[in-house]
């Protein structure tokens, strides 16, 4: 069982890299094309800003899922020096249930915001496009993060190491 959730994040992970840095590489595309759209033909592209805009929020956000894949989520380190270091795994679990826990409620309130959202209708007003599938990077972020979490707590051997002070 431990190996199929190895696998299953692992692969979670490289999806999400793959997307944000497709997502970054359009920011630099529609940035770029607009600056030469300014210089050469006096006009920048039309919506190219705000893609970019879209582009690096979906980036961003899946950054934290990234971050916690990869160890160098932030923790409350001082802690660990109030408790002997025997206990240190243990709190390890119960940090990582309390932080599936976390990304749970704020997943569940990403939903509803998205939820909401597509019910309101809202749309952007440069490309007049509904804005709810692009906020589905939000409940996305928390509740694949509550997966990771729960992994961890459940397999300990699959938490990546921490990383200090990057």
């Amino acid at each position: 069982m431990q190996g199929l959730v190895k696998n299953f994040l692992g692969a979670m992970y490289r999806i999400e890299i793959v997307v944000s840095c497709t997502a970054f590489v359009l920011v630099a595309i529609a940035l770029f094309s607009d600056v030469i759209g300014r210089e050469l033909l006096g006009n920048g592209i039309f919506g190219a800003q705000k893609f970019a805009v879209f582009c690096t929020a979906i980036a961003g956000l899946l950054g934290f899922t990234i971050v916690v894949h990869s160890g160098g989520h932030l923790r409350v380190s001082a802690v660990d020096r109030l408790f002997p270091e025997t206990w240190h795994p243990t709190m390890m679990r119960i940090g990582d249930v309390v932080s599936c826990a976390i990304c749970v409620f704020l997943g569940a309130y990403a939903v509803d915001f998205v939820l909401k959202s597509a019910q309101l209708g809202e749309s952007d007003m440069v490309f007049r496009i509904k804005m709810w599938p692009i906020q589905l990077v939000l409940p996305y972020l928390f509740l694949a993060s509550a997966l990771r979490y729960l992994g961890y707590a459940a397999f300990p051997a699959l938490r990546p190491e921490e990383k200090d002070g990057e």
